[in-house]
């Protein structure tokens, strides 16, 4: 019996650019993916792995959700094909395509676009693909330019080029006019800050009235800082840095506009250079309200008038709105960073727990790995019993009990059978390979947390900040403890490197400054 060919694991890939296309016609995910599957259909060898959707994306930027999972498996030597409707449903723009051509070779992955032809495993076709990406290139940058040149003609006679519409106005007809209440609020707005020109009490004004923004939350400052700044309000257009004048009512004098702009320049604080490595900065993230600590400063005059700064880490939350959202609040950078280095040059003495912990995670991948094995053992059970019917119907033409033409006709069917039962074993035995290289060893943890501690104190500030980030996923702020989840493969350097195992997270029993 001949050999039979390997089967090809198909990605599929699907993409429309809003939301409302999902339901149009030959644009629409599910006919890309109809198209796609009776394509895969059609080709013996080819097997679909998955179906990549991505709805409400644009192909200038390669930051979408199911593209990356796409790339993420083909790194992992899932998928051996990619699949599109069109080379454009992937990407339009030269760079993006020739970056993801080159990964797809290096992984050994092909590309095929269905309707235009395009094989990227042939010359030929590899030659296509670059001469129909220019021209979807062109096709874009030309879109791009007519849009904005209608864009600025709108805005030359004064007309809205639609977009969020700002408070205090509402869309009539694509044409902005005056909201009956939210101007009101607009206008309060500004007569406020001519008296009172601070963001924090005008935000806390608006409160007391009751008076919130759109969508009913709070206020931020920087939202207010936004609406103060719009000139907008007093009947203008911008676009492309330009003003014109607008053909929209406007909710404010213009004396009032500039009057309040000048105000808010006389108390724009004057930026000061801090020169100071935030070691922390993206790791520590709020318990209460899973926001990030960020970086910050405050700074207090002396009593011999010099300037004293103070570093701390505040929940970005209460940064946006006050100190009453959140209990968490800011932490004293230079306690909470001696807490984290002094605790985890610590955990290298409790090699008990450090012990008992990955005990538990091998346990647990264990378990995870059990359904699968079993899985593996019935697909291969189906691929023996295949076999054994293969063999039974060649006997049974030996004897005459069987026809050839409906030998011909079960080993067709069997045949594709049989390949899928083959691309569901490989890809399970991938995931029990995946898990078995996870297992965790104690002695490498204790190790590397051993090397932190011989190493740290002789790096500079930057290569600390970096080494933290090889070592901790991230730290859990508590109102009085941290949680630390720490890097299970962490080796102590100085360039970060990307991890996909850590300990579960353990209780510092530490009280961090507030």
């Amino acid at each position: 019996m001949a050999a039979t060919l390997a089967p090809t694991i198909c990605g599929l890939y699907t993409r429309v650019s809003t939301r409302n296309q999902a339901d149009t016609e030959y644009s629409s995910l599910e006919t890309q993916r109809e198209k796609l599957e009776a394509y895969c259909k059609s080709q013996e060898q080819y097997v679909v792995y998955r179906v990549y959707e991505d709805a409400g994306f644009s192909a200038d930027s390669m930051n979408r959700p199911a593209l990356k999972e796409l790339l993420q498996d083909i790194r992992a030597g899932r998928i051996s094909c990619v699949l599109a409707y069109k080379i454009d449903r992937l990407t339009r723009s030269v760079k993006d395509f020739h970056v993801l051509m080159d990964l797809f070779d290096r992984h050994g992955a092909k590309f095929v676009s269905i309707t235009q032809s395009l094989d990227t495993h042939h010359p030929m076709g590899r030659l296509l693909r670059n001469i129909l990406l220019d021209f979807a290139q062109f096709e874009r940058e030309m879109t791009a330019d007519r849009t904005r040149d209608k864009m600025q003609q709108r805005a030359t006679k004064g007309l809205w080029n639609g977009g969020n519409v700002p408070f205090g106005y509402q869309n009539e007809g694509k044409r902005l006019v005056k909201h009956p209440q939210e101007s009101l609020y607009v206008q309060f707005m500004f007569q406020f800050f001519t008296k009172d020109p601070s963001l924090a009490r005008l935000r806390d004004e608006l409160h007391l009235r009751g008076w919130y923004s759109r969508s009913g939350k709070p206020w931020g400052k920087m939202s207010l800082d936004y609406i103060l700044r719009n000139p907008t309000y007093y009947g203008q257009v911008q676009f492309n840095d330009q003003i014109f004048q607008g053909e929209h009512p406007a909710l404010i004098e213009e004396g009032l506009y500039h009057k309040v702009q000048a105000l808010a320049r006389e108390h724009t604080r004057v930026e000061t250079k801090f020169q100071r490595t935030f070691l922390l900065k993206g790791l520590l993230k709020c318990s209460v309200c899973q926001s990030v600590m960020t970086p910050h400063y405050t700074q207090k005059r002396r009593k011999d008038q010099s300037i004293n700064r103070i570093a701390y880490y505040r929940c970005s939350k209460t940064m946006h709105h006050n100190n009453t959202v959140c209990t968490v609040k800011a932490l004293n950078a230079n306690e909470v960073e001696r807490q984290v280095i002094e605790h985890l040059a610590e955990l290298s003495q409790h090699a008990e727990w450090v012990t008992t912990t990955v005990e538990d995670l091998n346990r647990d991948q264990k378990e995870r790995v059990r359904p699968l094995e079993q899985e593996a053992i019935r697909l291969t059970a189906g691929l023996n019993k295949l076999e054994r019917e293969i063999d039974r119907l060649v006997r049974g033409v030996g004897q005459g009990t069987v026809s050839v033409q409906r030998l011909e006709q079960e080993m067709h069917r069997q045949h594709k059978e049989q390949q899928s039962l083959e691309a569901q074993y490989q890809a399970v035995h991938r995931q029990i390979q995946e898990h078995l290289a996870r297992e965790y060893d104690s002695e490498v943890v204790i190790r590397n947390l051993q090397d932190f501690q011989r190493v740290f104190a002789a790096l500079l500030p930057k290569e600390q900040a970096e080494v933290l980030r090889c070592l901790v996923r991230d730290i859990d702020v508590y109102p009085d403890k941290l949680v630390f989840n720490i890097f299970e493969l962490a080796e102590i350097g100085t360039s970060s490197k990307k991890r996909t195992g850590w300990l579960p997270g353990q209780d510092s029993n530490l009280r961090p400054a507030g």
